[in-house]
C-alpha cells in the first residue's frame, strides 16, 4: 500500500501569511486570534464587519480571510466577490455555525475555498486554512452547471480515472509512483466534496452517480469502438456513385 499524503503548511508558509478575521463578535475574534498564533500563522488581524475587511485589504497584504458567512453591514456573496475582483488570490474561507449546505456552496462558487465550522478548536480552524490553501479551487464544470449533482459526480469520476491512470502507469515507472499520493488525495476531496453539497443528500449522489455511470457505460471504451461506431453510422455510399473504386 501507498502511503497517503497529506496536505500540509510549512513553517514559513505559515510565517508569511497574513490572515484576517471577520468575525462580529469580539470574543470570537480573539479566540480565533489565539488560535491563529498557537498555530504559528505571522500575520494575524480582524474587524467586526465585511465592509471593513474591504478597507483592510487597501490598507496592507492580506493572504487569508475567515469571516463570517451571515450578514453584517453586506450581503457576503457581495463581499466575495468584491474580495475576488480586488485580489483573486486571497484564500476565502467562510465560518458559520451549522452552515447552509446551499448557502456555502453559493460563497464557493464565487470564489471562497472551504469553510470553517464553529465552535471551531484549534485543530478546526489549522485544517480549513491548509484545506483552503492547499486544495483545488471548484471546477468551472460544478460553476457552470445546471444541475450540480452530475457536476459534482463528473469531478469526482475523473479524479478517479486520473488516479486509476497513474497507478497503472506506476507499474511501470517509477516517477508515477511519486504521483499516487497527490491523486489519491485528489480523489478523497473530490468525494467529500460531492457528498457535502449534493442536492438530496446521500441518495441524490447516488441516484446522479448511477446515471453518469450508465450514460458513460453506453458510449465505447476505446478509440477504436469510437471510430467503429462512427463507421457503422455513416451512410453508405450507393453503388455506382462517383466515389465508388470499380473492383
Amino acid at each position: 500500500m501507498f502511503e497517503q499524503e497529506e496536505m500540509s503548511l510549512t513553517p514559513k508558509e505559515r510565517a508569511n501569511a497574513v490572515i484576517l478575521t471577520v468575525e462580529p463578535d469580539r470574543n470570537e475574534r480573539q479566540n480565533i486570534r489565539t488560535a491563529l498564533k498557537q498555530l504559528g500563522f505571522g500575520g494575524i488581524t480582524d474587524c467586526p464587519t465585511h465592509s471593513a475587511a474591504l478597507e483592510k485589504m487597501q490598507e496592507r497584504r492580506i493572504t487569508h480571510i475567515i469571516f463570517d458567512a451571515k450578514k453584517t453591514n453586506m450581503p457576503t456573496t457581495e463581499f466575495v466577490s468584491k474580495v475576488v475582483e480586488y485580489d483573486p488570490n486571497v484564500v476565502l474561507i467562510p465560518a458559520s455555525f451549522e452552515p447552509n449546505v446551499d448557502d456555502v456552496f453559493d460563497l464557493l462558487v464565487l470564489g471562497a475555498r472551504g469553510y470553517l465550522c464553529k465552535p471551531f478548536t484549534v485543530d478546526t480552524v489549522d485544517a480549513a486554512v491548509v484545506a483552503a490553501t492547499k486544495g483545488e479551487p471548484i471546477a468551472d464544470s460544478v460553476k457552470q452547471a445546471k444541475d450540480r449533482n452530475e457536476a459534482l459526480v463528473a469531478i469526482m469520476m475523473a479524479s478517479l480515472d486520473k488516479a486509476a491512470t497513474i497507478m497503472r502507469q506506476a507499474k511501470q515507472f517509477d516517477t508515477a509512483k511519486r504521483e499516487i499520493p497527490r491523486a489519491m488525495r485528489g480523489f478523497r476531496v473530490s468525494a467529500e466534496l460531492a457528498q457535502t453539497f449534493a442536492k438530496g443528500g446521500q441518495d441524490g449522489l447516488f441516484e446522479a452517480l448511477e446515471r453518469f455511470c450508465i450514460e458513460r457505460s453506453k458510449g465505447p471504451a476505446t478509440r477504436l469502438g469510437r471510430l467503429r461506431k462512427r463507421l457503422k453510422t455513416k451512410p453508405a455510399r450507393r453503388e455506382g456513385s462517383p466515389n465508388t473504386v470499380s473492383q
